[in-house]
């Protein structure tokens, strides 16, 4: 049996907690300020060595307030009851990151066995303000930041969404797309390279008062006129609509449409929009150019027209599958994230659309990614389905060293689940849209780890060697566990991590924020490389990110869905007490295996804890098995990490469930 080693960073009490709530950050890299640093031991039950120490430096978080962005779509912040329907006001979805705030990660585990408790340092925050709120770095707009200037509604929509007229109009327009120059994908990697041999410039813009001073609830009002989206083709079944700039949404957007291989620039018309009760027209707007945009697509039948994919705020996307609804957020990059020195938050500066010609087939998006210390030409190839796929390529160009570079960064939101409902007075079972993070490490193994939203925050990380994936899924798909008929958490989709080629050695990491309530993205997960890239470096990239339901179809193991935990009567309160843990499994070929369970074990470890009475029950109820055992602390250090899996004799039926837990 391979094993894997997790190294978990805790922040112990004491420190400085997130506050939760804030405004988000909207510079580029967040300020530092100082934290208690706490002791940091590292224990491995592997024999690694021990990591060093986190620094005692935190960043403040990346919080954003309620907000909903147009038309349903899920703003970057946290977010109001969501329904089924994409197109109605977005949901409960936990949008507002708490702030990737956390101790700065220390390097760790390998696939092995066993995990290794590091009780951590400083408190480093790394904001991750959800799908944009935070929308970028220092400076101005640099090239391609801005799209095609015009003056309010002097620019008339693009050749694309004008009326045809008479023959001499459709002549002019003819005419014009011969005109238009042509695109190639080395146009964006040429404009990545190029631009990182400039001076970074900031992105931001001075938006007009009347956009700048809107709320959350009054963006949301704002919506792009649906019967003006363009690429609109029955016979592929896309459309894309805009969002406009406005709240926090400072960043000018260039948006091209490409059709037959040229680039016709999509100028900004406050005409596009409508405005509602905001006391905006699209007389008096003022904007120049748009925040982002989105793709809709017949996902859920023939007939309809759901969001496929998204695009708002720095470099934070959405992908949708078929009967889902806005849960977990992806973006292109992460710079620092959780580490002492503050995070740098990447933009996409310009999106070049492909307008699709295959028949309920693809799209194809080109972005140019812009930040302090790097810069990058981005291919989302977008398959959408049941399992909408994207499969990603990024040509990295680095203006500066970067300490860590966060690839394929996923955040999500995680409240409470079956393991710690007590802790919150909610007529709701479970809140959260994932519950665990799925590792496919180098060498086989599949690690499942449960998520937490602990009481400080907490690092782990996976060592590993070319892993072959990772993501953050929702499992439990049991509307009853949630009960929340706005939400629907049992619909979030689960987004896998499939590299392409060798990323060689490096770590998963996994950071978790303490958070008091469901408005805030308080879950990341992304690939460290070990290399760290050094000004004049250059990196290419390439993943699949898929949306899926609870990923099943990722293994044929039998899985760990449930753990649930207790304290035990009488334990040594010196040393934490004793605590009771138990975990279902089902799945698999486990039932093939049920008719023999006496030779059905679990393996069970701890680090700096001593594990008692560990059995495995049929689970008549509920089908597969449970595995139940005591846990008490040994006083040797003040946190461990578990591990458990099953075996028939000497065959290995199970994933490897891994949990970090604090006495």
């Amino acid at each position: 049996m391979v094993s894997a080693c997790v190294l978990t960073t805790l922040c112990l009490a004491g420190q400085p907690a997130l506050a939760a709530g804030t405004k988000a950050h909207a510079g580029g890299k967040q300020p530092a300020v100082t934290a208690t640093a706490a002791e940091t031991t590292a224990n491995d039950a592997q024999g690694n060595a021990d990591a060093p120490a986190a620094s005692g430096n935190t960043t403040p978080e990346n919080t954003a307030p309620a907000n909903t962005a147009p038309d349903g779509q899920d703003a970057p912040v946290a977010e109001q009851a969501q329904s089924n329907n994409n197109d109605a006001a977005p949901a409960s979805d936990g949008a507002a990151p708490a702030g990737d705030n956390a101790p700065a990660a220390n390097a760790e585990n390998a696939p092995a066995n066993g995990e290794t408790a590091d009780n951590g340092a400083g408190n480093a925050a790394a904001g991750d303000a959800a799908n944009g709120s935070d929308a970028a770095a220092n400076g101005q707009a640099g090239d391609g930041a801005a799209p095609a200037q015009g003056e309010g509604d002097a620019q008339a929509q693009p050749a694309e969404n004008a009326q045809a007229g008479d023959g001499a109009n459709a002549n002019a327009q003819a005419e014009q797309a011969d005109q238009a120059p042509s695109f190639t994908p080395d146009i964006v990697i040429n404009r990545a390279r190029e631009l990182a041999q400039k001076p970074f410039e900031n992105p931001h813009r001075e938006l007009p008062g009347a956009l700048a001073d809107l709320d959350a609830a009054q963006y949301a009002k704002i919506k792009f006129k649906s019967d003006q989206a363009f690429l609109k083709d029955s016979a592929t079944g896309f459309s894309m609509e805009l969002y406009h700039p406005g709240y926090m949404y400072d960043v000018p957007v260039g948006i091209n449409i490409v059709r037959d291989g040229k680039i016709q620039p999509v100028p900004y018309s406050s005409s596009l929009f409508d405005f509602a009760d905001t006391g905006l027209s699209d007389n008096n707007v003022g904007a120049q150019g748009y925040a982002g945009f989105r793709l809709k697509y017949p996902l859920d039948s023939v007939t309809s027209n759901e969001e496929l994919v998204s695009f708002l705020g720095a470099s934070y996307f959405r992908v949708m599958g078929r009967n889902q609804v806005r849960g977990q957020l992806a973006r292109a990059l992460a710079i620092d994230l959780a580490a002492p020195n503050g995070e740098e938050f990447p933009v996409f500066r310009e999106f070049w659309v492909e307008q699709p010609t295959d028949p309920w087939g693809k799209v194809t998006v080109y972005a140019l990614l812009d930040s302090a210390r790097v810069t990058g030409a981005y291919q989302f190839d977008i398959f959408p389905g049941e399992r909408t796929v994207s499969s990603i390529k990024a040509n990295l160009f680095f203006r500066d060293q970067v300490q860590k570079l966060g690839i394929a960064p996923l955040s999500s939101m995680f409240l409470f689940g079956e393991q710690k409902r007590r802790h919150f007075d909610d007529y709701r079972n479970e809140v959260h849209n994932s519950d665990g993070l799925l590792i496919h490490n180098g060498q086989g193994e599949w690690l499942w780890r449960p998520l937490d939203n602990p009481k400080n925050l907490q690092i782990s990380s996976f060592l590993d060697q070319n892993p072959r994936g990772f993501g953050l899924m929702q499992r439990d798909r049991d509307f009853d566990h949630y009960q929340d008929a706005s939400a629907h958490f049992e619909k979030r989709p689960g987004y896998w991590i499939t590299p392409k080629g060798d990323w060689g050695k490096g770590h998963v990491e996994l950071v978790e924020i303490p958070s008091p309530d469901e408005t805030n993205e308080n879950i990341v997960a992304f690939w460290v490389p070990d290399n760290k890239p050094k000004a004049g470096d250059s990196m290419e990239i390439s993943y699949d990110l898929t949306a899926m339901s609870d990923g099943r179809e990722l293994h044929g193991m039998s899985r760990a869905l449930d753990t649930r935990i207790a304290p035990v009567p009488g334990g040594d309160e010196d040393n934490g007490g004793i605590h009771r843990f138990m975990l279902n499994f089902r799945g698999g070929d486990l039932d093939y295996y049920l008719d023999d369970i006496a030779n059905l074990q679990a393996d069970v470890s701890a680090s700096n804890a001593n594990v008692s009475n560990v059995r495995v029950v049929q689970d008549e109820e509920n089908g597969g098995v449970r595995v139940l055992f005591d846990l008490a602390g040994t006083g040797e250090a003040p946190t461990s990490n578990l591990r458990a899996f099953l075996h028939y004799k000497d065959r290995v039926i199970s994933e490897t469930w891994t949990m970090p837990w604090a006495f």
